[in-house]
């Protein structure tokens, strides 16, 4: 899975239920724990996720529309 696939699992798998720790986020697409991680600190930083304590995220109104809009043209 690409960066960019993994991104939009990550944020498709929020939007059905949040908030969700990251382990089980892994389990229910299928990737490494350190992998969704990682994804998730980037989209954090670009605000689609927020973190909820330890190691445990729900997607923003921003996540959402990313998952409408498709990915922008722009550096991942």
């Amino acid at each position: 899975m690409t960066r960019r696939e993994l991104e939009r699992a990550v944020l498709a798998a929020l939007a059905e239920q949040s908030p969700c720790y990251v382990v089980d986020l892994a389990a229910a697409i299928d990737e490494h724990p350190v992998a969704v991680e990682t994804v998730c600190a980037s989209l954090r930083d670009r605000g689609e996720l927020r973190s909820i304590g330890y190691r445990r995220y729900d997607v923003t109104a921003a996540g959402r529309r990313q998952l409408v809009d498709g990915p922008d043209d722009g550096p991942i």
